[in-house]
């Protein structure tokens, strides 16, 4: 019985392998007809950025299925490049960076530009005959943290999607007190304590300011996830070349960028997810596992301590993975006992442990009228189709690689007719082919429910190493096919351009730079003078006072009164976003106008999910002027002004 499902599995897997090229263009082709029979022309325009990359990879896959490819390691590193002179080369190209860096109050074109440069020479140094490993891992490791620091260090707070602010207060608590955030202070996170421990810790260590230490020590420890995802692919890869184009692709990926200047509690969960899975993977010389399986363990406890729901959403990811396995490998390196672990310790905590959050959790999304129609998210608009492809480039670049490295990488497993054919890189691509709906656009990227209710987005970073080995397959085998064609000049060109503009487009779309020209004119920062400005409230304004303000503003107010506020000299307050700029005259309280931010694009004010851009065209600068005119303005610099 066991041989007939495993041979219809097979057979399955061959035919997808086979058409895979066809089933690309159909899938594209059914995509754009769905978007005209559902009235949304837009949707067709927006499937260019998955229709057009896909089609080309169609037509190379085609190509591919016709060759015998040679993929050894050892010929595919061709480049004649010294080793000294392209460590001299990245020396030079990451000095000049950080001196563009402080050349200027942001980081301009010239960064990005210099940024590409030097991931171009890093992926010419993997493919060349002196390379090694070590060095470009250290390459690595320096250029991602220089794209987090030349942004959490640069300016004087990026907050992105706020959560870093109150993570930094909570850690301030616990730096100050020595014990756990009290839950009269924030019931989400005291039964999750571990992110902002060891964020204290750093503080504590370093002795830095609570803001320097958060920032450097978090983005070391995001940085060094590089090394354990080199070791994870080379243990199940045997392919040192393969592994180190993998963790380039994945340095630079835009969600891996976004997270490591976003550094919060999942992004930590996400830190302790890829050790378990290079614990789970390695073995010692006798081939025996058990004793990093009891390191696995240590690590579950400190997932599930440190986010709330990051355990489930990677309980998912390791159940595909253990599925993928069973289908296309005899290695068993996640087995169903450690599986059955991780589930039971995260279930069982939330349980017994944490059911505050879990009531708050079932009751939020028990509301039958939450599912009684599909919704699409507000930010998926008619009228900004072209500029939502130029704002995605790179995820065209990522899917033509990434569909060219999982349809070959199944195409050539399936060739074999070996039953135990021990190719590990069929499992990966056979994940990344089931997971690849989560990370590039498609109609459950569109949708209210699967993106904000249950939080799909966050699968994205989870299987970002993934999709990094999907696309590195790519590359990796279009080098092979390129080069066995004898179009050598041409190859290195191609391979260099296309992940030039993949690099620049990754750094560039995910900084903060880009948001006020391709998104939202809010920027995700606050300034020098802001900062000063807030401060001068801290300082001066009565505790519990009631403050109005932009969204962005009210979060950084978000100290409130509790427990320990008094015994560790915390100031607090109430504070609130503006509802109406019209309505400011009824206000009983301070007012806080971002003056720069709003004439320079605009303000956030509304309420809960309802916030709307407030700017300066159509008369608002008057409306404004009007409101706070029955006001007293008590205090102002060039960014920001107090009224009461």
């Amino acid at each position: 019985m066991q041989e007939k499902k495993i041979g219809t599995i097979h057979k399955l897997l061959g035919f997808i392998a086979s058409f895979f090229p066809l089933f690309i263009i159909a899938v594209v082709a059914a995509g754009i007809a769905i978007a005209y029979v559902i009235n949304r022309p837009d949707f067709a325009i927006r499937g260019l950025l998955v229709a057009v990359p896909a089609i080309f990879s169609a037509i190379f896959l085609s190509k591919m299925f016709r060759e015998d490819l040679n993929h050894d390691e050892s010929l595919l590193k061709r480049i004649p490049l010294n080793q000294r002179n392209t460590v001299l080369a990245f020396i030079t190209l990451y000095v000049l960076s950080i001196i563009i860096l402080f050349l200027s109050a942001e980081r301009t074109l010239y960064y990005f530009g210099m940024m590409a440069l030097i991931y171009v020479l890093i992926l010419n140094q993997i493919f060349s005959k002196s390379s090694k490993a070590h060095i470009v891992l250290i390459e690595l490791f320096l250029s991602s943290l220089n794209l987090i620091y030349s942004v959490t260090l640069k300016y004087p707070l990026y907050f992105g999607g706020t959560d870093i602010i109150p993570h930094l207060f909570l850690s301030k608590v616990t730096y100050l007190s020595g014990h756990l955030a009290p839950s009269d202070m924030s019931t989400l996170y005291a039964s999750f304590p571990l992110f902002h421990i060891l964020s204290s810790e750093f503080a504590h260590l370093s002795g830095l300011e609570m803001q320097s230490a958060y920032f450097i020590g978090l983005g070391l420890v995001y940085s060094i996830l590089i090394v354990f995802i080199y070791y994870f692919f080379m243990k199940t890869t045997k392919n040192s070349t393969f592994s180190l184009l993998a963790c380039m692709v994945y340095s630079v990926s835009g969600v891996v960028i976004y997270y490591g200047m976003y550094v919060i509690t999942r992004t930590l969960a996400y830190a302790g997810f890829i050790i378990i899975l290079y614990l789970l993977y390695k073995k010692d010389a006798n081939n025996r596992g058990f004793a990093y399986q009891g390191l696995a363990i240590l690590l579950t406890v400190f997932v599930v301590l440190v986010h709330q729901v990051s355990a489930a959403q990677i309980a998912v990811i390791l159940f595909l993975l253990l599925a993928c396995e069973h289908i296309l490998s005899d290695e068993r390196y996640i087995n169903l006992t450690y599986f059955s672990l991780f589930c039971s310790m995260f279930v069982g905590y939330w349980f017994y442990f944490a059911n505050v959050f879990l009531e708050e959790l079932l009751l939020s999304r028990s509301n039958i009228q939450l599912y009684e129609e599909f919704q699409i998210k507000d930010t998926v608009q008619i009228g900004y189709e072209w500029i939502y492809i130029f704002n995605h480039l790179d995820v065209s670049i990522f899917l033509f690689f990434a569909l060219i490295g999982i349809g070959y990488l199944l195409w050539d497993r399936i060739k074999a007719n070996k039953r135990h054919y021990m190719d590990y890189f069929s499992v990966f691509a056979l994940f990344a082919l089931i997971t690849l709906v989560l990370y590039i656009p498609t109609p459950i990227q569109t949708l209210w429910q699967t993106m904000t209710l249950f939080r799909f987005d966050r699968f994205m970073l989870l299987i970002s190493p993934f999709m990094a080995f999907a696309m590195a397959a790519g590359i990796y085998i279009l080098y092979s096919h390129l080069s066995n064609s004898g179009k050598k000049p041409v190859w290195i060109i191609l391979i260099s351009v296309l992940m030039a503009i993949f690099v620049f487009t990754s750094v560039y779309y995910n900084g903060p730079e880009s948001k006020p020209i391709l998104s939202t004119p809010v920027r995700e920062y606050f300034t020098a003078d802001e900062i000063q400005g807030f401060n001068h409230i801290m300082d001066h304004v009565e505790p519990g006072s009631v403050l109005y303000s932009d969204y962005h503003t009210q979060r950084f107010f978000t100290q409130e009164n509790f427990s320990l506020s008094e015994e560790l000299g915390l100031t607090f307050f109430r504070s609130y976003t503006i509802l109406n700029v019209e309505t400011i005259p009824t206000y009983r309280g301070y007012v806080i106008v971002r003056q720069k931010q709003f004439l320079d694009g605009g303000i956030y004010t509304g309420s809960g999910s309802s916030n709307f851009l407030f700017g300066p065209e159509d008369g608002n600068d008057a409306v404004l002027l009007s409101a706070l005119s029955k006001d007293a303005k008590i205090y102002s610099n060039s960014g920001v002004e107090v009224y009461r």
